[in-house]
């Protein structure tokens, strides 16, 4: 009874032990990819870059979107986060010279391989967001002409909800090539329970400040409301990116205010609950933009542009003071610049990336454990004149979900082959 006993136990510490993702190396050692856009005037690329089992990447090749960037080497070109997205195996990208959306077919097993499968029309001009779902794909524009518009989509295509589209002129109207950052559209996302679109604004200053748009959607998100539910957060100058914190939280960037915001939200009335500004030490880290999330940490990270810096955060919406609970500051490469970043999780740690506009790279990291961030590797993602090409926009991933072969290959901790061998000798 006693060995019966142990053998439980020991079959128990295996089941805890296993890490429940399979990499699917390709024959080059790609487990997924990394994309970014190249924003070219002429011709609109997604740049591809192989992540190793390592977390590590290597730029592979660009695949074209049929449509066009902007001729601008601004710092932060289409002021805003989201220009990229992945869904599923899909991989959803804006043109913002060409006024339209671009849908990719991702390779689940060689994620390095995209198929264009759609190029279709934003209502408006300048596209600098999209936000997806399993049922719709919606961008935000924000040129002279500003809106949002949805499609449903399949491996055929996208397809527009023109009951969807929805006219924002009255909010923001900017020039043709938008100037900012002040007074214009930062990024379009689903809330959680994918009930509401939400929009951030820039606003002016703290009198003018920025404030949030609410669409909400019917219990069977076939009707989307007319008229927004507009709605500001305490403390908010120029609300940037979002960044979805549990059920119904938000986590804000906001240069204008030096710091982020932090509040819980109704989907259905768009009201917005314990909204908290948390500021940061701008010495280390100025004109916070863009945000991600790390699920193996639960710990989030914001991208200052201003010093080229990410801030780690612990963020609980819910606590009524000190919600935010800033864990450490860590400075990029010098002259690299800073925009958005996005999160891999392989074989349970994570993988921060940033793609830095000043030098066209992307600097990746790995997250070891909370408040232990450390270099993993940097790649040129665009090769030219750095001063003269259009910069960088958008990042977004996708791991490999299948294998190209029969045999996948499982990583295995050290800790589970300890194990195993104490069965075998408990066995024997």
């Amino acid at each position: 009874m006693r060995l019966i006993s142990l053998n439980v136990i020991v079959v128990l510490l295996i089941v805890e032990n296993i890490d429940g993702q399979t990499l699917y190396p390709t024959a080059s050692g790609c487990v997924g990819a990394v994309y970014t856009m190249s924003n070219g005037a002429n011709t609109n690329q997604v740049l591809v870059h192989c992540v190793n089992a390592s977390g590590q990447l290597t730029m592979i090749n660009s695949v074209n979107s049929n449509g066009t960037g902007v001729n601008t080497t601004a710092g932060d070109p289409l002021f805003s986060q989201g220009a990229l997205a992945v869904y599923s195996n899909y991989l959803f990208a804006v043109n913002p010279g060409s006024n339209s959306l671009s849908m990719f077919m991702i390779n689940p097993s060689d994620a390095t391989q995209l198929t264009l499968a759609s190029v279709q029309s934003s209502y408006g001009s300048f596209p600098v967001s999209v936000t997806v779902n399993n049922m719709y794909a919606c961008v935000l524009t924000g040129g002279s002409m500003t809106g949002i518009r949805c499609f449903t989509y399949n491996s055929s295509g996208l397809f527009v909800v023109t009951s969807f589209d929805r006219n924002l002129t009255s909010y923001i109207s900017q020039t043709a090539l938008p100037s900012g950052p002040r007074q214009t559209f930062s990024e379009i996302l689903f809330s959680a329970d994918n009930l509401a679109l939400i929009i951030s604004v820039k606003g002016s200053n703290t009198t003018s400040p920025g404030y949030l748009l609410f669409y909400t959607l019917n219990s069977d998100k076939t009707t989307l409301s007319t008229i927004p539910i507009q709605m500001t957060p305490m403390g908010g100058v120029l609300p940037f990116s979002m960044t979805l914190v549990g059920t119904n939280g938000l986590l804000i960037t906001d240069p204008g205010a030096d710091g982020v915001l932090t509040m819980t939200y109704s989907s259905t009335t768009g009201m917005l609950n314990n909204s908290m500004l948390t500021p940061v030490n701008t010495t280390l880290a100025s004109a916070l933009c863009w945000s991600t999330y790390s699920p193996n940490l639960g710990t989030y990270y914001v991208i200052g542009a201003g010093t080229a810096s990410i801030v780690e955060l612990k963020v609980n919406v819910s606590a009524t003071s000190n919600p935010v609970q800033i864990i450490q500051y860590y400075q990029l490469p010098n002259n690299t610049g800073a925009l958005e970043a996005t999160v891999i999780s392989l074989t349970g740690k994570d993988y921060l990336y940033v793609i830095g506009t000043t030098a066209h790279v992307i600097t990746g990291y790995q997250l070891n454990a909370i408040g232990n961030a450390t270099a993993n590797g940097m790649v040129m993602a665009q090769l030219g004149d750095t001063t003269s090409i259009p910069k960088l926009a958008g990042i977004a991933a996708y791991v490999n979900t299948k294998s190209a072969n029969s045999s996948a290959t499982s990583v295995v901790t050290s800790t589970m082959m300890i194990i195993i061998y104490i069965i075998i000798f408990l066995i024997s």
